[in-house]
């Protein structure tokens, strides 16, 4: 199983976001496991390997760090502001496996 990592500041939302996501695509069978984590925690990416990693809204300026960090093995993408803000878990997990390819 793929790992799609949610990165946000350690914020409520991004826990509820990854569990509605890793409930959709358990429904759906998409195969991923999804996870929010802290900003503070990359070492947790090295472990994991993602797929991708997407970063929330209000942490976008986090957007240049990780990407220079993982860009070159791992797609990194901010997340819509909108589907954030609704927690559309299925927009969201389909842009991200739109982005993995």
């Amino acid at each position: 199983m793929s790992e799609i990592l949610l990165v946000d500041a350690a914020g409520m939302s991004i826990s509820m976001l990854s569990n509605k996501m890793d409930q959709y695509s358990a429904a759906h069978d998409l195969g991923y496991h999804v996870e929010g984590i802290d900003a503070a925690a990359e070492e947790h990416i090295a472990h994991v390997k993602p797929a991708i990693i997407m970063i929330a809204p209000q942490v976008s300026y986090l957007f240049d760090k990780y990407n220079d960090k993982y860009g070159a093995d791992i797609p990194v993408v901010n997340i819509e502001m909108m589907a954030y803000g609704t927690m559309n878990a299925e927009k969201i997990i389909s842009a991200a496996i739109e982005k993995i390819g």
